[in-house]
């Protein structure tokens, strides 16, 4: 019996072991098959399969549903690997969940090219070949393939959906896109080896329910930082998640009251989308942390609440890979 996956809906009882045929096996590298679609349904998904229940509400699968001809015959193609007898979607996973569901019109069958891998590295290597080449996955995608891929389960409307990527490319490289300090390009930015590296700080952010409103991308990644170098620092971050400051014109707040405030300032501005704002918010969010753990003693506990003093976050960020490094096994 073919397993069944999780990320489509069961296929009906009496198809539950459907027929396959080979089309062409010369024992190389792949061979092709063809498959129903109740069987395709059926196939386990990738480790890394991003959403598919959220990339299925994706506009241009209007467009798909309106194809005829060549371009519709051409939805029956589709990828699998042969991992040890097993098979596992590659792609096609959306189009098998829009089949079941009826919302695309069902073909007689789907043509399987399907590659033979001899380990589970080479089985998520493939993935990211496949998803190179046609350009389909945004970053976002890739962050829930990968929460996926190592068991990564957040339940906070903050972070469930996986829209953290540049808060991770701050953590990990000290700067949201673009060229970072290390030399790479954002491109060239790792999301599943990020992923894989914070979970447990993620996991820890997740549990004090962060809020939108001040939970921005700088903050989610000055907790990836500070979490990394001192997990005592969580408890700054739940306080952050539950106070509600309000503004007082001419009155000084300590480290908590000062980040609610300035988030506050900046979602006025509406500056929250610059990334170079992000970053400088991780900046001061770390710093208010810093001044938090000090205790009322530090002459800076009470402030306006702009931290404009705060470091260049490059250290801290170089403390953080060197540990994670360090500690983090080879995936």
């Amino acid at each position: 019996m073919v397993p069944q996956t999780n990320d489509s809906p069961p296929p009906d009882r009496a198809t539950a072991t459907p027929d396959t045929r080979v089309l062409r096996d010369t024992g190389g590298a792949s061979y092709s098959m063809e498959i129903s679609v109740d069987g395709w349904v059926a196939m386990r998904g990738h480790p890394r399969q991003r959403d598919t229940a959220r990339h299925s509400k994706k506009s241009h699968w209007k467009l798909v549903k309106k194809l005829t001809g060549a371009a519709a015959e051409a939805q029956r193609q589709v990828v699998a690997a042969d991992l040890n007898g097993e098979l596992y979607k590659v792609d096609g996973h959306t189009r098998g969940y829009l089949w079941s569901t009826g919302y695309l019109k069902r073909p007689e069958s789907v043509l399987a090219t399907v590659y033979r891998c001899n380990t589970h590295r080479e089985l998520i290597r493939l993935y990211s070949i496949f998803d190179s080449q046609d350009a389909v996955e945004k970053q976002q995608d890739r962050v829930t393939g990968a929460m996926r891929q190592y068991g990564l389960i957040l339940e906070s409307k903050r972070l469930f959906q996986g829209a953290f990527t540049d808060a991770l490319s701050i953590a990990w490289r000290g700067v949201a896109r673009g060229k970072d300090a290390f030399g790479q390009y954002y491109d060239e930015f790792d999301v599943h080896e990020a992923v894989r590296m914070f979970k447990g700080e993620l996991e820890s952010i997740d549990s004090v329910d962060p809020q939108g409103d001040v939970f921005h991308t700088g903050v989610i990644a000055a907790a990836l930082i500070d979490l990394t170098l001192d997990p005592r620092s969580l408890a700054f971050y739940a306080r952050v998640a539950k106070r509600n400051v309000k503004h007082k014109e001419g009155s000084t707040f300590d480290p908590v009251e000062g980040v609610q405030c300035l988030m506050q300032n900046i979602k006025a501005a509406g500056t929250a989308r610059d990334k170079e704002t992000q970053e400088g918010i991780c900046g001061r969010v770390l710093l208010a942390s810093h001044i938090f753990r000090n205790g009322p003693t530090d002459t800076m506990y009470h402030s306006d609440g702009k931290f404009d003093n705060a470091p260049d976050i490059l250290e801290a960020v170089k403390k953080v890979r060197e540990l994670k490094l360090k500690e983090a096994p080879a995936s």
